[in-house]
């Protein structure tokens, strides 16, 4: 499955519910990306 966050640009690939878990807490609350899940 794939996400993207927007207005960032910033495309996540993500396997399970924990990865969507620290997408949300990381990146949409805490402004950080997950740069092991971005897709380059």
């Amino acid at each position: 499955p794939v996400a993207v966050v927007y207005p960032d640009d910033v495309w996540y690939q993500y396997i399970d519910e924990e990865d969507v878990d620290e997408i949300i807490e990381s990146h949409l609350m805490g402004g950080k990306e997950v740069e092991r899940l971005i897709i380059k």
